[in-house]
């Protein structure tokens, strides 16, 4: 795959190779990965394989992360520590990729410590020669699934489902009266859990830095299974309740928001294209710029202070109304107001091969 190297052989006998390290670590029977390659979450291994034949065999990075994605908790299979664990990687595999691809000179350094006086440890950083810069990276992830977070939610397809953004905002009940057969669900808002989520990443960053060279700190929220990337503007731009203005970002220098498309591609350029990764630039200079640009960390919602326009405007949004939809053995949830005609293009592609991406940037 590009400057990773891909070779079909070389892929084959890295997959094998992992498959062997899971096999070792005594993974629990219901994960994911023991079901290579029915399904879509076992499909995980072969961004290890890419990792395994670009790293080496000298690189302790691979047995660490597939020890962490083993997500025992108590004796048993957590779910919820594997898809922040999944997270972890495929956010590490997303940067990897185009710094290699870029052929920018690197060295990889897992879950350093100590870059600050608050010797805290990140998940991962990339110390840039050329510009002897350090990348940092945290990674925080939000469970948003209503079929994981409402007990007893329906499945039913066309069901109208009404999500609240914030709290204590009006306007809920004039929807309500549109729609008087909608389900309202009541763990919809995210706002306080995402506000910590960021303020925790921020506190990584606490203090000052211990080493001689440059830094830039960016934080990821990955957001799983979220009806829409609309409410998390809301949090953040909402003209009432939005908490960009007033948080204290200290040494933060970018924020990005990241989630998944229904299918990817292994390399995740449908997810820079489609628009599932945002970010937030706290920090607006050239080598932020340039490295944002090459890592395809460019898609800003906001610069500094000024956010975009259309962003704003989605943002005065207090709530938003979507349908379940389930054929077919596919499950989601889409806009209410999406047309037979499109979702049925929307079924056909989920029961094909490819992987869509955004046409004006082909």
């Amino acid at each position: 795959m590009d400057n990773l190297g891909y070779n079909l052989k070389l892929f084959d006998d890295a997959k094998q190779l992992v498959m062997d390290k899971i096999g070792k670590l005594e993974y629990p029977s219901n994960h994911p990965f023991l079901q290579y390659p029915i399904t879509p979450e076992s499909r995980i291994i072969d961004t290890f394989a890419l990792l395994q034949m670009s790293l080496g065999n000298e690189s302790k990075i691979i047995d660490d992360l597939l020890k962490k994605c083993k997500s025992i908790e108590k004796g048993r299979f957590n779910y919820y520590r594997y898809i922040e664990n999944v997270d972890e990687l495929l956010l590490l595999f997303y940067v990897y990729y185009r710094i290699v691809n870029n052929n920018i000179k690197s060295q990889l350094i897992y879950e350093p410590v100590g870059l600050m006086d608050n010797k805290k440890k990140l998940e991962y950083s990339f110390l840039l020669y050329e510009e002897d810069c350090l990348l940092n990276f945290e990674v925080k992830t939000m469970i948003c699934d209503p079929f994981y977070k409402e007990k007893g939610l329906t499945t039913k397809d066309g069901t109208i489902l009404i999500k609240k953004f914030v709290n204590d905002v009006g306007g809920i009940e004039e929807v309500k009266k549109q729609f008087p057969k909608a389900i309202e669900l009541s763990h919809s808002a995210y706002y306080s859990p995402f506000k910590k989520n960021i303020m925790k990443i921020i506190e990584k960053y606490e203090g000052r830095k211990q080493i001689d060279c440059k830094m830039i700190n960016i934080g990821f929220v990955c957001i799983n299974f979220s009806t829409s990337l609309e409410e998390f503007y809301t949090c953040l731009y909402h003209k009432e309740k939005g908490f960009f203005k007033s948080l204290q970002w200290g040494n933060l220098d970018a924020l990005i928001l990241f989630t998944l498309d229904a299918k990817n591609d292994i390399a995740l350029k449908n997810i820079y294209q489609m628009g599932y990764i945002k970010t937030v630039l706290l920090t607006d200079n050239l080598a932020v710029r340039y490295y944002f640009e090459k890592l395809e960390l460019d898609n800003y919602i906001s610069i500094g202070k000024k956010v975009a326009r259309d962003v704003y405007e989605i943002a005065q949004k207090n709530y938003g109304v979507y349908q379940i939809f389930n054929r077919e053995g596919f499950l989601n949830i889409i806009p209410y107001d999406a047309k037979e005609m499109d979702i049925e293009d929307y079924l056909s592609y989920l029961k094909g091969k490819k992987v869509r991406y955004d046409v004006h940037e082909e």
